[in-house]
């Protein structure tokens, strides 16, 4: 017969004794204290972690909205990737609206109010974006379009004040292009502000994105759309999430090392038990 067949096996009564001894349950204590209060550590820095990001949010959307506006051929190209660099920045662009390429946006809240966007293109004139497109957020007008439709069907008219249609400078902010809305939509609405789909219709050379005017130009009953920046979204710090990482990584190395030691324990009672 093997030596392994020999040897005792060992079972629960075996690991209760050897955890109820006093040596080890003074261990307990301690690894109970120490991973309790790494694991507090741990929550503490994943607390610090949101505050820093909001902090962080913070001072980023004043800086944001503190810069002053340079000119659109300074910050983004037509047809140009729009990356995380160019959201939030102020520009301004020369040019004219098209009041005749003008669509609405429905189903959006504007402080807890349903709002319907209205977003004409811009046309730039002169310079080396001369001839591009840039979509403008001019403002947004109570959202009565749902009714208007149920009133009037499909092809019930939906109309927003125009546009100047003077050469102008406007200064707004820049905001990455939405995904593509809903399709069969009445005339002149559309699901999303979305640069790839406004092209199909008002051509290009377009702006991967599109401006928000900070004041409506020529308002006749617009509000001032929110700011892109004022939705800044806060991304954890993340030093501090991995403080907290390590803090309940030591949590989790007291309770491993507790259990090692009662297993070590366990075998020395078995080879003792085996040597009698």
């Amino acid at each position: 017969m093997s030596t392994t067949a020999q040897r005792p096996r060992a079972d629960a009564r075996d690991w209760l004794r050897a955890a109820t001894t006093r040596r080890m349950l003074v261990l307990l204590l301690l690894v109970v204290v120490v991973a309790s209060v790494c694991t507090r550590l741990g929550f503490w820095q994943l607390d610090r972690a949101g505050i820093r990001g909001q902090e962080a949010a913070r001072i980023e959307r004043e800086e944001l909205m503190a810069a002053p506006a340079v000119p659109v051929t300074e910050v983004l190209a037509p047809q140009s990737a729009f990356t995380v660099e160019h959201f939030g920045r102020r520009v301004s662009l020369e040019g004219s609206f098209d009041p005749g390429q003008q669509v609405l946006v429905p189903g959006r809240n504007v402080g807890g109010q349903d709002a319907l966007m209205v977003v004409t293109a811009f046309h730039v004139d002169g310079g080396p974006h001369g001839g591009a497109i840039m979509p403008v957020l001019r403002g947004w007008l109570p959202d009565g379009i749902a009714d208007r439709l149920e009133a009037g069907g499909a092809g019930a008219e939906v109309t927003a004040p125009p546009p100047p249609t003077a050469r102008l400078e406007i200064v707004g902010v820049l905001s990455d292009s939405e995904a593509a809305g809903e399709s069969g939509l009445p005339e002149g609405v559309a699901g999303g502000i979305s640069a790839g789909e406004l092209a199909q219709v008002w051509g290009t050379p377009m702006y991967s994105a599109y401006l928000v005017l900070e004041e409506p130009a020529q308002p006749g009953g617009l509000s001032p759309a929110p700011s892109p920046v004022e939705e800044l979204d806060a991304d954890p710090n993340v030093q501090s999430l991995a403080y907290a990482v390590e803090w309940w990584a030591f949590a989790l190395f007291a309770v491993v090392f507790w259990l090692k030691v009662l297993r070590d324990d366990v075998r020395e009672s078995r080879l003792a038990a085996a040597g009698r």
